[in-house]
């Protein structure tokens, strides 16, 4: 096969793979989990309130605690962050994902980016169907 031919292929399947793919911008950084793990419930809360001003976030009340859950919303999609708190400190930070059409590159995309916060960070990754993945992320 020439070379040229080898080049169109390559460069086909990398922008294919690129408009497939979730976009680094949806997912979220290791300095916000650092941030958000060194938050209490009562800055948490604060913050979400603050949040909750951009049209792209809203906030959510969860009925089996004190504390709010934050939904952004995406183009196509949304997270929503769930910190569970051991006593006022975050002990676990749960990420629940949409990404319509989710595909098996976008998943590998997302484990690598969370599998990168270690040593700081742990996960555990579940996708529950075509559309959600659940995240867990705890201090290692």
């Amino acid at each position: 096969m020439s070379k040229l031919i080898k080049y169109i292929i390559l460069t086909i399947n990398f922008f294919s793979f690129s408009v497939l793919a979730i976009e680094n911008e949806k997912l979220i950084k290791l300095q916000d989990v650092k941030f958000i793990f060194d938050t209490n419930i009562q800055k948490w809360n604060q913050n979400i309130i603050f949040f909750e001003k951009k049209k792209s976030m809203e906030k959510i009340i969860t009925n089996d605690s004190n504390t709010y859950a934050l939904k952004s919303n995406f183009k196509k999609g949304y997270v929503i962050l769930i910190p569970k708190f051991n006593l006022s400190q975050v002990d676990k930070l749960f990420l629940i994902y949409n990404i319509p059409n989710l595909d098996a590159h976008s998943l590998k995309k997302i484990k690598i980016h969370f599998d990168e916060m270690r040593p700081n960070f742990c996960n555990s990754i579940a996708v529950k169907n075509k559309f959600f993945v659940n995240i867990e992320l705890f201090k290692c």
